[in-house]
């Protein structure tokens, strides 16, 4: 099965409601287990790589791996790099074949962030690369002279969008009020009425599952998930190393199928589980590393020739 368009994709989970889940992966047993769950719910996901992962300085051989994994899956499966504030970071990122770039200068000021953004946006456009913006972040109160520092406001939104390109956006709709976080629902959905494209929520662990399925109505349509996956993975490590003399094979055991439960746990509640059929018939092929017109040329039609042959 080829990688799917990650445009396409998420195009799909906004129009139809959803979100996919960008799932963060640091080595071979979490990549197979959110596989395995994609396939037993039949749901697209995305598979996602940083640096800033636990062990993943570099990224070559693990993407590698997720072509692999994608090309052997019988679900559709985008890939996507995050990356730092930095243009020259988006080109290293797409030429490890991945669809989609998350690109973070949130910590800046609007003019750099927008500046920055732009350049990658310009970076990606010719091999058809999506780029993900940010602004604003979780308010920490420590940076109040960047975006960093505040939520997102609904015309600063569409200033960035319109100045940079993205095709999907990272918002913040959260702070902290008195040692807890406060959620602006509302925030949220001026937003998604003033851009008209996909949402996306980030470090989404702390929400409950009713704030993600508020969260999906005001318009998110990807959720990146990774610092919870590796929490998943360090339980089950210490649950097993309580047993003495314990070495490495049995110290890793079952970390592949606690990554599976978490991942199908949020495959259901973001509602993209048993969609993938649709998924395959309405998007195009991603060929890592074709430029934009090569992948078009491949199009939706090869996408859906692929499922008559799975016949699923």
């Amino acid at each position: 099965m080829p990688l799917i368009n990650m445009t396409d994709m998420l195009q799909h989970a906004y129009r139809y409601n959803y979100a996919v889940g960008a799932f963060g992966v640091a080595g071979w047993d979490m990549l197979g287990g959110v596989v395995d769950a994609a396939e037993t719910m039949r749901a697209p996901i995305i598979l996602s790589l940083s640096k800033a992962y636990p062990g993943t300085e570099n990224i070559e051989p693990l993407a590698l791996a997720v072509v692999s994994m994608a090309q052997r899956a019988t679900i559709p499966i985008a890939f996507q790099v995050e990356v730092e504030g930095d243009p020259n970071t988006v080109a290293e990122a797409i030429k490890t074949g991945c669809g989609g770039v998350v690109f973070n200068a949130s910590q800046l000021n609007f003019p750099d962030n927008v500046a920055l953004t732009k350049k990658a946006v310009e970076l990606g456009a010719p091999r058809g690369v999506m780029v993900v913006g940010e602004l604003a972040n979780l308010d920490n109160g420590e940076t109040p002279e960047s975006t960093a520092g505040r939520v997102t406001s609904p015309i600063e939104a569409k200033h960035y969008v319109e100045r940079t390109g993205v095709t999907c956006l990272a918002v913040s709709v959260s702070r902290m009020e008195r040692g807890s976080t406060k959620h602006d629902f509302s925030r949220l959905a001026k937003i998604n009425q003033a851009l008209g494209i996909p949402l996306g929520l980030h470090g989404g662990g702390g929400l409950s599952d009713d704030q993600f399925r508020r969260m999906i109505q005001c318009g998110a349509a990807k959720i990146n998930y990774s610092t919870p996956l590796f929490d998943v993975v360090a339980k089950r490590i210490r649950q097993n190393a309580r047993t003495p003399d314990t070495g490495y094979a049995e110290l890793v055991e079952q970390t592949r199928d606690a990554i599976r439960i978490e991942a199908e746990r949020c495959i259901r509640l973001w509602g993209c589980g048993g969609r993938a059929a649709e998924i395959l018939q309405q998007s195009r092929v991603w060929a890592p590393n074709a430029t934009s017109e090569t992948e078009t040329a491949v199009g939706a039609s090869t996408a859906a020739s692929v499922v008559a042959k799975r016949r699923f």
